[in-house]
């Protein structure tokens, strides 16, 4: 599928930990209580060293760092592991996306002196201004903002605000665009937010919202799509099924599915509505990797039959990368690696078989704490075993929904 030497690019998720508390993110319930399905961490400087060989580095034209669940900024070792890549490998370039309220001058000023060759770019996702920027990056600050990009900014070091657009800030693109240019940011797009559900008004009018919790489960605020949806980011992909994006919390009626669909039901309700007691904590954390539903045990919708047959043109495979989550675990992609460690909260007939497609090799086939990334990569899951699920035609058997989702030829 993917082979060793032909790798060019490594997508670090550097850290699982992150100051923010926005609506859409898996690391917390609608912005509220925590999610206890996963377990914050960071990469170190001495598994980077451990993890990733000489030859693999000087390979590599790129590392990104996005990540599912964290912010590379708040990794302790994040500038030690830039300079040991460099040290490696001169001609890298980097990517790394950031809410940016965090870290102090000299960190920024630090990153942005490494990231001002080889056409590097932090990404700040700044979704507004002073008065809006908090209403969806819940728990940012912009005065830390704003000493963030001016510092980085100052060492010559190229920049992209990317703006998500919600109705409480639409009136303000253009502000937000001349202050931009003002402070010297590289690039400004404005891009369209996601995860909005479908609800009724009082007039049974579908509309589409976000409801905002808090800690303690209560309800605060509710954030509204822009009145005009016309930005350039994710168009094709929504046409494709926002369901990837906005998760199915109903699941189809069989007696086995069902079953599960009530635990989960109820769990979902006390996850939301109340603090998280440790035999609470402790079941999630059992459940999470329990058996799992295998197959969709119902007629195929019309949609579904076009996700078995289409053609996959794996974006992996094409683009020479991989991603490697905070745990140390090697994935085609980054939804790949969210959906697997997102069980709890996501769509189990698209979650599911991947989750026992990776079960049947063993989660150790892998992880960097038990095998070399060439192991990894050299192993039947990535020679093989990827390349049999995109031969199957129909979704319940070997064929991964998510990849024609994602990368169908629909």
């Amino acid at each position: 599928m993917i082979n060793y030497k032909d790798i060019k690019r490594l997508d670090l998720e550097t850290s699982s930990l992150c100051n923010a508390e926005c609506r859409v993110c898996s690391r917390r319930r609608d912005g509220g209580i925590k999610n206890q399905t996963f377990t914050e961490t960071y990469i170190t400087i001495k598994q980077v060293k451990e993890w990733f060989s000489e030859d693999f580095i000087e390979n590599l034209g790129m590392i990104t760092m996005c990540g599912n669940y964290g912010d590379s900024m708040t990794n302790p070792d994040l500038i030690p592991i830039l300079k040991h890549f460099r040290s490696i490998n001169p001609n890298l370039t980097f990517r790394m996306n950031t809410n940016a309220s965090g870290r102090d001058a000299t960190f920024w000023r630090e990153l942005g002196d490494i990231f001002s060759i080889n056409d590097s770019i932090v990404i700040f996702s700044v979704d507004g201004l002073e008065d809006t920027n908090w209403i969806y990056r819940k728990g940012t600050h912009w005065d830390k903002i704003v000493l963030a990009m001016e510092t980085y900014i100052s060492t010559g070091a190229k920049s992209h605000w990317e703006f998500l657009v919600f109705r409480h800030n639409e009136h303000q693109i253009e502000e937000a665009r001349k202050l931009a240019k003002d402070m010297g940011v590289t690039e400004f797009q404005a891009k369209e937010a996601l995860g909005f559900s479908n609800s009724k008004d009082k007039d049974n009018n579908i509309i589409q919202s976000m409801k905002v919790y808090g800690k303690k489960g209560e309800y605060q605020y509710t954030i509204m799509p822009p009145t005009k949806r016309v930005y350039d980011n994710v168009k094709d992909f929504n046409k494709k099924n926002i369901g990837m994006v906005m998760p199915k919390k109903i699941l189809p009626n069989s007696e086995k599915v069902g079953y599960i669909s009530d635990i989960k039901s109820n769990l979902e309700k006390s996850y939301i509505n109340s603090e998280l007691t440790e035999d609470k904590k402790e079941f999630l954390q059992s459940f999470k990797r329990a058996n799992h539903i295998g197959k969709i045990d119902r007629e195929l919708t019309k949609q579904e039959v076009r996700l078995g047959k289409c053609d996959i043109d794996c974006s992996a495979i094409k683009n020479s990368y991989i991603f490697v989550n905070s745990y140390g675990l090697v994935f085609p992609c980054c939804w790949h690696a969210k959906q697997y460690d997102d069980e709890f909260n996501g769509d189990w007939e698209t979650i599911a078989p991947l989750v026992n497609f990776i079960k049947s090799f063993g989660e150790d086939a892998i992880s960097l704490k038990h095998k070399s990334i060439k192991e990894i990569i050299d192993g039947e899951i990535y020679t093989s075993g990827y390349l049999e699920t995109f031969k199957d035609r129909d979704i319940r058997n070997k064929r991964l929904k998510s990849c024609s989702v994602l990368c169908g030829s629909l």
